[in-house]
């Protein structure tokens, strides 16, 4: 044992006794007295199946203004009670005094079963699908689109049930079966020396060779100039052209959402005197503490120690993070039939470099959002359920992983095989959040609900594809942006 992690556990065990807790102990916050719980109607929902338009690609994007606005200086401050009946925990998004309920943020940060702000390599198979916990559907339905604004490398074979999208310019060499439920953009050459099979339109910046056979069951465009050779089938349109391929996810200067903004906000704004939360109340957990939490906003210090943590949440409950998240035991999420977790953590996740956690009967209920630089590995071989959003973290995946939720990473690298069960029904997380003034201008993605499209610098309905944002698809017969029909 080094003298650093000597050091660790013995201030890990000098915090234990501070706090006098017990092992295995069990905490529940009350809620107000007399306040009875919202009723948010049936767990399962009967959302209708919309129409959508899958159309050629020649089609014009709409116009759009550049720079959002946002809500102001002076947004009105969120009361606990407006909290718990649907309004979502305020969290800072631009200037001081600017909100935006937690719901609306997971929909447009979420639109992606895997995005990564730079490289997306797999050792193994990559396997994505979806379902929408809203409608207690747990089959493996199509859905779950990658975003990768760097290069896509995988040494095995895939089943994307959705988009696939990478916008570096690193040839990608497809050896074995890959099959694409939806749309196929790449911003370098293609080689395929298995088998690739598109369901609709794809986009290639550059040359393809296709030793093996290549179908593209809607339209395929390549760059002008650029060579296309090999067993290339396509049941649509084939034309050459210009080819523009952004990048899909939101990594961008002005477009990363400031997490330790939000904590700072909530370190001074919380309800952890009306719920009697104490912030030192994870500083050093040992054993299994369990701990219910009602509706609201709390704030915790750090979370560290060598057990594991099990949250029991009914409500609507935001948790703030002023530190880093170094546990090396499980994080598990309790989810009552209301329950909605939102878990924001400036530091880092540190500890033995493992995030593990699972317990969520509702994968879009539990989203976890991480300030900190640090890389951190997700334990393969088990479930892990949840939606990370870690934009300036690299994460690597140890063995085969089953993710139900989503992943949003700076970098994503995986040595074994990747199976994601994308939750539909977390595009639809801010429909309980209250009304909220639209933009009066907005830009192409993240302004706008992620049902909305941005027309003319104005959000509103789609008219075609083009108007959503990526991998989402107009539902014409509504002017909705939904994912992929299943």
């Amino acid at each position: 044992m080094t003298f650093r992690k000597a050091r660790s556990i013995a201030h890990l065990a000098l915090a234990f006794a501070a706090l006098g807790c017990a092992a295995g102990e069990t905490l529940v916050v009350e809620p107000d007295a007399g306040r009875a719980p919202r009723d948010t109607g049936p767990a399962v929902m009967d959302v209708p199946v919309p129409t959508f338009d899958v159309g050629p690609l020649d089609r014009p994007a709409a116009e759009v203004t550049p720079e959002p606005t946002d809500a102001g200086p002076d947004a009105p401050e969120v009361s606990r009670a407006m909290f718990c009946e649907g309004s979502g925990p305020p969290v800072t998004v631009g200037p001081p005094g600017a909100m935006r309920c937690a719901g609306r943020l997971a929909e447009t940060v979420f639109r992606y079963s895997l995005c990564s702000c730079s490289n997306l390599g797999l050792a193994g198979f990559l396997r994505t699908d979806s379902y929408d916990s809203a409608r207690g559907m747990m089959g493996r339905e199509r859905g779950g689109a990658v975003g990768v604004n760097g290069n896509y490398t995988i040494v095995g074979y895939s089943q994307i049930g959705d988009t696939l999208t990478s916008s570096g310019i690193a040839p990608l060499r497809l050896v074995g079966a890959h099959n694409l439920d939806g749309d196929f953009n790449l911003g370098g050459p293609l080689e395929v020396v298995g088998t690739l099979d598109v369901a609709r339109n794809s986009r290639i910046r550059s040359n393809i060779t296709a030793l093996g056979p290549m179908r593209v069951r809607g339209d395929l465009l390549h760059q002008s100039g650029a060579l296309a050779l090999g067993i290339i089938r396509v049941d649509g349109r084939r034309s050459s052209g210009a080819v523009t391929v952004d990048p899909p996810c939101a990594c961008g200067a002005g477009e990363i959402f400031d997490v330790s903004a939000a904590v700072r906000d909530a370190q001074a704004r919380n309800d952890n005197a009306d719920a009697a939360f104490d912030p030192t109340r994870f500083n050093a957990v040992l054993g299994r503490q369990v701990t219910t939490l009602p509706c609201g906003r709390f704030y915790a210090d750090r979370v560290a120690g060598l057990g594991s943590i099990e949250l029991r949440v009914e409500g609507r409950t935001a948790l703030f993070i002023g530190g880093d998240f170094d546990l090396g035991g499980f994080f598990d999420v309790q989810l009552g039939p209301r329950g909605e977790l939102d878990v924001f953590i400036a530091g880092s996740v540190l500890g033995a470099g493992y995030l593990r956690m699972g317990g969520a009967s509702r994968p879009s209920g539990v989203r976890i959002y991480i300030g900190g630089d640090r890389g951190f590995t997700l334990l393969g071989a088990s479930r892990f359920v949840g939606n990370v959003y870690a934009p300036r973290a690299a994460v690597t995946i140890a063995g085969y992983m089953n993710l139900h939720g989503a992943l949003f990473a700076q970098n994503i690298i995986t040595g074994g095989d990747l199976d994601v069960h994308y939750d539909r029904s977390i595009l639809r997380a801010g429909d309980d959040c209250p009304e909220e003034p639209m933009p009066t201008a907005c830009r192409r993605c993240g302004s706008c609900r992620a049902s909305q499209a941005c027309v003319g610098g104005a959000c509103g309905v789609c008219r075609t594809d083009a108007d959503c944002c990526e991998p989402l698809v107009c539902a014409t017969a509504t002017g909705r942006c939904e994912s992929i029909p299943p």
